[in-house]
């Protein structure tokens, strides 16, 4: 099954393929400050054959109908990456996780592509529920989820483990879900 959205202002959201693995790495590379802190798998990236490797192993998750990711696209440049993560098609539900360059965000981009995904999922996989987990200090990516309607559920309190300065922090996480009723409610209304 294909997947392609054009979300506007010349940007592409398309499946995820092993070509787009150069890409993604130069975007992570030049913005490794700013991403690390919210993905820790950042660390793990440090060469374009790490990334090529990751694409790869998302590209089989897809395959084996564990996961979609798509690749948020302007020109030849990719701008960051859009996923539904732990599909589960018995359940009918996905979790949403996503992650954009820090130069282009606060433009709308992210919510169009999730936006784009959301209906992708409801529609053609006829999924129930998405669920989108943010730490809770993470104010864009909860934004996120309240621009398209998301529902905060509540909170997992010290969800994270993260190691600074040899320390151990840990960090709460929001979680949002959000049904297919309340997304056509939302659509039909807008």
């Amino acid at each position: 099954m294909m997947f392609t959205c054009e979300i506007g202002r010349g940007l592409l959201l398309r499946l995820l393929q092993p070509a787009d693995s150069k890409a993604l790495y130069r975007t992570v590379d030049r913005d490794r400050a700013a991403l690390q802190p919210w993905l820790p798998w950042v660390s793990q990236i440090g060469t374009a054959a790490d990334m090529k490797d990751y694409v790869r192993f998302e590209c089989k998750r897809y395959k084996s109908g564990e996961a979609m990711s798509a690749v948020i696209i302007e020109g030849a440049e990719a701008l960051g990456l859009i996923s539904f993560q732990e599909l589960d098609f018995r359940h009918r539900k996905a979790s949403l996780g996503y992650w954009l360059e820090s130069s282009r965000q606060g433009q709308g981009i992210m919510t169009a592509a999730a936006a784009g995904l959301l209906q992708f999922g409801f529609a053609t996989l006829d999924l129930n529920r998405m669920e989108i987990r943010a730490r809770t200090d993470n104010v864009r990516s909860r934004a996120v989820a309240e621009r398209l309607g998301f529902t905060q559920e509540g909170v997992l309190r010290e969800e994270e483990c993260l190691e600074t300065a040899g320390e151990l922090e840990y960090r709460d996480h929001a979680v949002y879900g959000l049904l297919a009723h309340e997304w056509k409610r939302g659509q039909d209304i807008g």
